[in-house]
C-alpha cells in the first residue's frame, strides 16, 4: 500500500490550518494511502519530519504551509536517496512556490490537487549547507526584511516586505560584491543581489520572466546603486517582467556562482534568514517532482 506523510504547520492560513485537516485525510485515504500526520512546533521541526518521509520511502509527503514550512521541507528532502512526491496545500501570506508551481490557491481546490496526476520536476537552489526553492536576497533591504512582524504579513502581505525594504535606503546600504560566475569574475557597488530560481517574486508570478522552474539556471540580478526615486522605475519593469532591461540591473545566467562582498551579509533565503557571506550558489536541476503543473 502507498504511503503518505501529512506535515501541518498549525500557524499557517491564519492558525486555521488544522481546519482543512480532515478533508486532506479524507482525500488521502480514498486515493488508497497509508498516512501519518505529524504537526510542527517550533523551527525545523518540518525538516525533521521531511527526512524521516525520506528514509521511511514514503510515496507522497504533502505539506500544509507557507513558504517557510515548504522551504524546510525542501532542505529535508534535498539530495536524499529517495525523495517522495511533494505537494503544496498552500497556507502562507504570500505562497510563492504554489503560485509558480500553479498550485490553486483555493484551499479547498488545492487539497483535491492530491489526486492529480499532473507532475513537475522542478529545480532547487543550494546555497553553502542549505537549500531553497524560490529566491535569495542579499543587501540591506533583504535584512529588512527580517524585522517584518507577523500582524503586517497578515494585514499587507507581500506589501509588508517592501515597506520595511524601503526604509533602508541611502549609503549606508551600498556594499561592494565579487561575483564569480563560470568563467568571468564580476565586481560592483550594489545595495542588492536577487538569485531566483522560479518566475515568482513577493507573490508575484511571470515577474521573473528569464527564470523557468525547471531550466536548471540561476537567474542572478545585481542591482547598482539606486535613490528611492529610482528604485520606482526598478519596481515598473520589475511587475512588467522586464527587469533585466533597467539600466541600473545587470542579470547573468549561470548553474553555479559563488558571491564575495566586502563585508558581512546575511542571505535572505525564501523569504527567512539564511547564511552569511561568502555565498556558493548551485543549481540542482529537477531535483524534486511535485503535484502541479
Amino acid at each position: 500500500m502507498k504511503k503518505a506523510t501529512i506535515i501541518l504547520n498549525p500557524s499557517s492560513g491564519k492558525e486555521n490550518s488544522e481546519t482543512y485537516l480532515s478533508f486532506v485525510e479524507r482525500i488521502v485515504k480514498e486515493n488508497a494511502y497509508t498516512y501519518e500526520v505529524k504537526k510542527t512546533k517550533r523551527a525545523g521541526d518540518a525538516i525533521r519530519f521531511a527526512e524521516q518521509a525520506c528514509a521511511n520511502k514514503d510515496d507522497l509527503l504533502i505539506i500544509m504551509g507557507g513558504d517557510g514550512t515548504v522551504n524546510e521541507v525542501i532542505n529535508g528532502v534535498a539530495e536524499k536517496e529517495h525523495i517522495p512526491l511533494l505537494h503544496v496545500i498552500p497556507l502562507g501570506t504570500v505562497n510563492n512556490f504554489a503560485r509558480a508551481l500553479n498550485i490553486p490557491l483555493q484551499i479547498d481546490e488545492a487539497i483535491e490537487c492530491i489526486a492529480s496526476t499532473d507532475y513537475k520536476s522542478c529545480d532547487i537552489g543550494k546555497i553553502n549547507n542549505q537549500y531553497f526553492m524560490n529566491l535569495v536576497n542579499v543587501g540591506a533591504i533583504a535584512e529588512a526584511t527580517y524585522s517584518v512582524t507577523t500582524e503586517q504579513k497578515s494585514k499587507l502581505g507581500s506589501f509588508a516586505y517592501f515597506i520595511e525594504g524601503i526604509k533602508q535606503f541611502g549609503e549606508d546600504a551600498i556594499f561592494h560584491a565579487k561575483l564569480e560566475i563560470e568563467d568571468q569574475t564580476i565586481e560592483s557597488d550594489t545595495m542588492l543581489l536577487l538569485i531566483a530560481v522560479t518566475d515568482t517574486f513577493a507573490s508575484w508570478k511571470n515577474v521573473i520572466k528569464e527564470a523557468k522552474i525547471d531550466d536548471g539556471y540561476l537567474h542572478i540580478f545585481v542591482f547598482q546603486p539606486f535613490t528611492k526615486l529610482g528604485a520606482m522605475s526598478i519596481v515598473t519593469k520589475l511587475m512588467n517582467g522586464a527587469l533585466h532591461e533597467h539600466e541600473q540591473v545587470t542579470y547573468y545566467k549561470t548553474k553555479k556562482a559563488i558571491i564575495h562582498t566586502d563585508h558581512t551579509k546575511t542571505a535572505n533565503i525564501d523569504g527567512d534568514e539564511g547564511c552569511v557571506t561568502p555565498l556558493d550558489v548551485e543549481i540542482l536541476p529537477k531535483h524534486v517532482t511535485v503535484i502541479g503543473k
